[in-house]
Order: C-alpha cells, then structure tokens, then sequence
C-alpha cells in the first residue's frame, strides 16, 4: 500500500490541503516500517512548510522526522532531527511536542549509552505531560525510565515501571499502548528468569503487533516467545519461535536497500534546496546595474565548478555508503548465522548428560559467540575494518562468567587494555585465545566455590608489538581440579592461533595462581 501511494504522490502532487495530507501520509508509512515512504512524505511536505514558513508543520516534520530515524535506527539522522525539534518546537510554543523531542532526544542519549542523560530526558518529557494532564503518555514515558533502569541492571525497580505503565493502559482502548506495555512486561519477566509470565506477555502483544501491522513490535515478541519456550525447556518450541523470528527479522526488517533509497531521498531534497538558492541567485543577478556583469559571470564560473564538484562528491559519497552499507550486511549476516548457530549448541547442551560432551559442546558455543561479538563490533561500530578491544573485551567476560554459572561477587573479571583497534584478522584469533585461557581460569582455578580474579592484560611494547597476558590468582596447576576427559584441544587451539599471530604461549605456575602471556610477532 504505502509504495503504491509513492508512486502516486512522484506522479501528480497531491491538491487542497497537500502538506497536511504528506503529514498523514508519513505518519502512516513509518507506522507500517516504509522508512522509503515515510522519508519521500517527509521531505515533500518540508518544501511545502520552507515555502509558506509555517512554523507549526516545521514542528511537526521535525518530530516525524526523528520518529522515523529512531524506529530505523538511525542515529545520526535522529541527532539532527531533535537538534531541530527543540528549536521548532519553542518557536511556536508547542508544548505536547515539546515532550515528544524530550522522549526522543531519551532514545538518542539511550543508544549512545548516555543512560543518565537518557533517564533525565524522559523525567523531562513525563513532567510536560503531566502538566497538560495527559497521564497515559506520562506513563509511557516513565516506562521508558524503566527501560534505562533495565539497561543499568536493576530489573526489580524496571519491573515496577512496567507494572504501574500496564494497569494504566489497560483501562484504556489505544492497543499501541497495551502492546508496548505487554513488550516491556515480557522483556522485564525474561531478566527475572520468570518465563511463564514473559510467555503470556509476549504472546498478547504478538497478537496485538499484528493486528495493527506494527513490524518491529511483531519480530520482537518471536524473539521474546523463543526465549521464554528456551527457559521454560521447550526446546522444540523455542527452535521454531527462533526460525520465524529470524526469517522475519531477514526479510522484513533488515533492509539495506531500504536505507539507500532513504538516503537517496535525502540527496534529492538537498539538491532541490540548493537549486532553488542558486536560482534566487541567479534573479538578484540579473536585477543589479550594468556593472556588475563581469562580477556575475565570474560567480557564475565559480557555481558551475561548484556543482561539478558537488556532483563528483556526491557519487563518490554514495558509492562509499553503497559498499559500507553491503559490508554491514555482511557482518550482520554473519553475526545472525553465528547466534543461530550458538542457539543450536545451547539447545542440544540442554539434552546432553555426558559431562565430557557437555563440555565440549558448551566450550564449543563459546568459541561461536566470541567470534559473533567481532561482528557484532564491525557492523554496530563506525569504523567497519576494525575492533576496539577495550569495548570487546569486557563483553566477553560477562559472556563467560554468565555461561560458568559465575557472580560477580565471586570471581572478579580485571581489564588492563590500552587504546587498541584491531583488524578483524587479527581480533578473531585474538578473541578466541583469550575465549581459551579465561575459560581454563574459570573451569580449574577457583574449585569448591573459592573466589578470587582473573586478569587480561593487551597492549603494544616499545617496538609496537602485540602483547597479551591472561593471569589469576586461584589455587595452581598442582592444586587444580583433575580434568578426567580432557582432550587438550583448548591448548593446543591456543598454541595453533598464536603461531598463526607469530607468538609463542609463555606460562609461570606458582602458588599465587596461573599466568600465560603471549608476545605476538
């Protein structure tokens, strides 16, 4: 429907009240996930409200605007768009969109992880709506409080967000309301290990995203029903709630030919923009005395450089976003495949009651997610060749804390990591050895409950060589618990990935603990 009405609107410009009708027209396309669309509205009617200054459309474009960019995760476009919100927004005292910028600039600062800075925001927007006595989308915004709470690790004080934003909605016919509050009720359920109740919240807002044709909402109650059916022991349930959740996210949401034309779209209102000043330029020109002439045709040169140059930065800019944009898709895929696959290996641990297999199975999940949090590093990051190690590493602990069974409060996980970006050559096989030795550390230096600390060490000596050192304090190799099944292949995958780095695994055992460091040539 939405592509129909695209080619519409590009065919015949729609008469009458046009800008208010772009308005509609935007508002339902992003509700449908057609960014195209949605875009192409958008930028007709900001011509149309430049062209008459009618500052309240400008509001209201602006916060369309960011709407759009913040459900298709564009963080710059959403940076801009609330940068100009608040400024339209105060120019023509617009109070209700006012709290609309304030929820959004909330995402913005919760994407760039700034949660304080996100929680102020939404304290903000709640304050404005309780002032105009709106108290559902007062406590929708206080939801998304709980949404930074949940980020922040405090699951119980979310919860209670989520609950008092669920009673409010309930009494309320707007389904978009009972759907978010139901999604936030799940997600909260599924970090309390409380999967019944996540079960039944996911599945009364699948029900809901579906009947309004909500995308987004839609694949996330999949994603949520998997891992409710996944705790629950219900791995065959939870297998095809992640197949469906998986071919929806492919197809439906993960588009990257979408963005091109959105982009594109962008260029193309930029271009009209510029025109249109180089041919008010061009009238003033030609209004001026006799005398003049000789200045005008010497700007005039001046803008045909210009344009060429433009032009030539243009291609070249949309090609280089072309090939970034396939790159991440690249990385993405193979992310996707990798959590697929680590997904499998859990399910079938679950049903496994050999220890020696289970532990391969499980050491062989780990090895899978250490190589999908590179490329989910690579396509989330802005540099696409290569991995900040300070923000990967730590990542990976937690992984493997999580998957031994380990608190924080037990063993304690200590970076000392400089300034490193890697090549994904070199950080794959790096993550892996790393992946090893902090798992040895895990499974053998802390038995029968003892505590203590692991510490991992990476950075570059006075020649510029690699070096990485993993270190804990346990009780040793000669105290260490026997590995009765052992097969070795962690050490000798060790050994094999240094080699490859041009290193050599250099291990002292003593009575403080264990220690491996690795000089890479």
């Amino acid at each position: 429907m939405a592509s129909v009405l695209s080619k519409s609107v590009a065919q015949s410009p729609i008469k009458g009240d046009s800008l208010k009708t772009y308005l509609v027209l935007a508002g339902e396309a992003g509700k449908t996930g057609d960014w195209v669309a949605s875009a192409k509205y958008h930028y007709a009617a900001q011509r149309l409200a430049e062209a008459t200054r009618d500052t309240q459309a400008m509001c209201l474009i602006q916060v369309g605007l960011a709407k759009m960019c913040a459900s298709s995760e564009d963080e710059a476009g959403l940076k801009k768009a609330v940068s100009e919100g608040f400024i339209q927004c105060q120019l023509c005292r617009d109070s209700s969109n006012l709290a609309v910028v304030y929820t959004l600039n909330g995402i913005l600062q919760y994407k760039l992880k700034a949660l304080d800075a996100s929680a102020e925001a939404f304290e903000k927007a709640a304050v404005i709506y309780d002032r105009l006595k709106d108290t559902i989308h007062a406590a929708n915004v206080l939801a998304k409080v709980g949404n930074v709470r949940e980020a922040q690790g405090r699951y119980l004080e979310a919860l209670a967000f989520y609950q008092k934003y669920h009673a409010i909605v309930m009494a309320q016919p707007d389904t978009f309301f009972r759907m978010t509050a139901n999604i936030y009720l799940g997600g909260s359920y599924l970090y309390l290990n409380r999967p019944k109740e996540a079960l039944h919240q996911a599945l009364e807002a699948r029900n809901l995203a579906k009947s309004m044709g909500a995308n987004y909402e839609y694949a996330v109650t999949l994603e949520y029903e998997a891992s409710a059916y996944n705790l629950m022991g219900l791995f065959k349930q939870a297998y095809a709630a992640q197949k469906r959740y998986s071919t929806f996210y492919r197809d439906t949401l993960i588009n990257a030919q979408r963005s091109e034309q959105i982009e594109a779209l962008k260029t193309q209102y930029e271009t009209a923009q510029k025109e249109s000043q180089i041919a008010l330029q061009a009238q003033a020109l030609k209004q001026q005395r006799l005398t003049l002439w000789a200045v005008g045709a010497v700007l005039a040169l001046v803008l045909v450089g210009g344009a060429l140059l433009l032009r030539l930065t243009r291609q070249l800019r949309r090609r280089n976003t072309e090939k970034e944009f396939l790159i991440k898709e690249i990385h993405h895929r193979v992310k996707n495949n990798l959590q697929v696959l680590s997904s499998l290996l859990h399910l079938q641990s679950r049903q496994i009651t050999d220890e020696t297999a289970l532990d391969a199975v499980r050491e062989g999940q780990n090895r899978v997610d250490a190589m999908g949090l590179i490329h989910q590093k690579l396509y989330m990051g802005d540099n696409l060749a290569s991995v900040n190690m300070a923000e990967y590493l730590p990542e990976l602990g937690e992984g493997l804390l999580a998957s031994f069974g380990f608190e924080d409060e037990q063993i304690s996980l200590r970076y000392e990591v400089t300034d490193l970006h890697l090549d994904v050559d070199t950080a794959i096989p790096l993550g892996l050895i790393i992946n090893e030795l902090v798992s040895n550390s895990l499974k053998y230096a802390f038995p029968k409950g003892k505590t203590g600390a692991i510490e991992v060490a990476l950075w570059r000596d006075d020649k510029g060589k690699l070096c990485l050192k993993v270190s804990d304090n346990g009780v040793g190799s000669n105290a260490a618990p026997d590995p009765k099944y052992s097969t070795a292949f962690g050490t000798k995958l060790v050994q094999m990935l240094s080699k490859k780095l041009g290193g050599a695994p250099q291990i002292a055992v003593g009575g403080w603990g264990y220690k491996t460091e690795i000089h890479f040539g």
